[in-house]
């Protein structure tokens, strides 16, 4: 009942004029149409003789990886038929403020969606309407309170909650409490209501969240520390327990360092951690920067998969961005990854424990209205390699006006099943400034296969394109009387 409150008050708040609705508001609102044709892979099954065995030992059936288990037919995934969707969605986001108290403030973002056309079933089509973001905000001195739906990011990812937050700054340092009810990650929808139909082991009931944060601020170094805990809501057992830790500072000689890590109570383990040093060199035209990092997938408890020791790895990047003149830059960044025990028995050849990444980014200013941008890059790990080239260029037609025609093409085994064949893919966009308030972007991008050891029938192709407007209202009036 509260946070539909709130939302009813964002509406009145925005239907109304500005004499009434208080001194200030100001906001966005997007409206988007996208069309997709592609074909989506079936499950189909195959006799046992018509299946090749290579000589890594891997079954395919025309190339084609096959899944067998003793006792029932063999699965493979091929293309289905030609499919369509053309999908919309419009946004409105806004802040309003000045209503009849200092201090007071709300903020919303809302979405509406629709399947305007085609069977293609679409993430979240079912879904016509979410409240993202819908909570207001009192300002008082050093003390912040929230009160509505919220979406917080941190180290321990994006956390939503229909709830309060009290936050405290003041001289460099700050602190946070907050809880509620608990939002299933990336939907923005109650745990009961989300992942109704998905899980059936998934408590048929909401879980609720609350916690804190601390940190501190300082010249050249900022730290902040975060617990978060996550309960069923009658109490019978526990979702997540949480802590994260982020640390940022300059060293002498210019030496950056920013380094985090979270750590989970329940399993009584570090999960993601990572140290970054970055600096500067040669009078600032080369930047330096030294990643290494831990990985180790999170799973809640209200699932079992995180019982099953998930694959963790390490991992040692290099990256170096150099200035080769006014007009021109190169970007090289290099990755090496070591993977953790995989707990299963193979029979051919040990599992590959490693894996490789390079990318290097090359963007040329040719003229002052024209930019061009290619992009290579190579993932090989286990089961898995891609190979990839991306260019793109930018032409500015006009002040408000900027035209961008792409170019790609790519081999990916495994998780596109383009076998030996290569994507191959082009495009154009167009964005136009109409007005101050007013933007506008289309374009189309159109990728088609080459043939490779997946058969003629074995057809990857994609059509996509997609409509944009967005339009940006309000103004401030404090901007206007220091006349900005």
């Amino acid at each position: 009942m509260m946070l539909r409150g709130l939302v009813f008050a964002a509406v009145l708040i925005a239907l109304l004029p500005p004499s009434l609705a208080g001194q200030g508001m100001r906001g966005w609102a997007s409206s988007s149409v996208r069309f997709f044709e592609l074909r989506p892979l079936q499950l189909d099954t195959v006799a046992s003789d018509q299946i090749e065995v290579g000589v890594d030992g891997r079954t395919r059936v025309d190339g084609l990886p096959v899944s067998c288990t003793p006792g029932v037919p063999c699965t493979f995934l091929r293309p289905g038929g030609s499919e369509t969707a053309v999908v919309g969605s419009q946004d409105v986001g806004f802040t309003a403020w000045g209503l009849g108290m200092t201090g007071l403030s709300f903020t919303g973002l809302v979405r509406a969606r629709d399947r305007l056309r085609g069977d293609l079933d679409w993430p979240l089509a079912d879904d016509p309407f979410d409240v993202l973001v819908g909570y207001a905000q009192l300002q008082r001195s050093r003390f912040r309170l929230r009160l509505g739906r919220q979406d917080t990011p941190s180290g321990l990812g994006f956390s939503g909650f229909d709830g309060a937050a009290v936050r405290w700054d003041g001289g460099g340092w700050w602190a946070e409490a907050f809880g509620g009810r608990s939002l299933a990650r990336g939907l923005n929808e109650t745990r009961r209501e989300a992942l109704r139909g998905i899980e059936d082991f998934v408590p048929d009931q909401e879980a609720y969240l609350w916690g804190g944060a601390a940190g501190a601020r300082f010249v050249r170094t900022a730290v902040g520390l975060r617990y978060q805990r996550e309960i069923i809501a009658d109490r019978s057992g526990l979702v997540a327990e949480r802590a994260a830790l982020d640390l940022s500072t300059f060293l002498p000689g210019a030496l950056r360092v920013e380094a985090s890590a979270d750590y989970d109570v329940p399993f009584d383990r570090v999960g993601k951690a990572h140290l970054s040093l970055q600096r500067a060199l040669f009078q600032g035209r080369v930047l330096a920067e030294v990643t290494a990092r831990r990985y180790v997938p999170y799973f809640e408890l209200s699932t079992v998969w995180g019982f099953f020791s998930p694959v963790s790895y390490r991992e040692a990047r290099l990256k170096i961005a150099a200035g080769m003149s006014r007009t021109a830059g190169i970007e090289v960044s290099l990755a090496a990854r070591e993977y953790g025990d995989a707990s299963v028995s193979t029979v051919f050849e040990p599992l590959e424990d490693r894996g490789y990444q390079a990318e290097v980014i090359g963007r040329w200013r040719p003229a002052e209205r024209v930019d061009v941008q290619a992009t290579w890059q190579l993932d090989w790990g286990n089961s898995a390699f891609l190979n990839s080239l991306d260019a793109a260029v930018g032409l500015q037609v006009h002040e408000a006006v900027r035209l961008r025609l792409t170019g790609t093409t790519f081999q990916q085994f495994e998780a596109f099943r383009l076998g030996d064949g290569r994507a191959l893919g082009g495009g154009a966009s167009l964005d136009v400034r109409a007005t101050d308030r007013i933007h506008v972007d289309a374009g189309t991008l159109i990728l088609r296969q080459d043939a490779g050891r997946g058969g003629s029938d074995d057809v990857w192709n994609q059509t996509r394109g997609w409509f944009g407007l967005r339009y940006s209202f309000g103004d401030d009036p404090a901007l206007r009387r220091g006349g900005r």
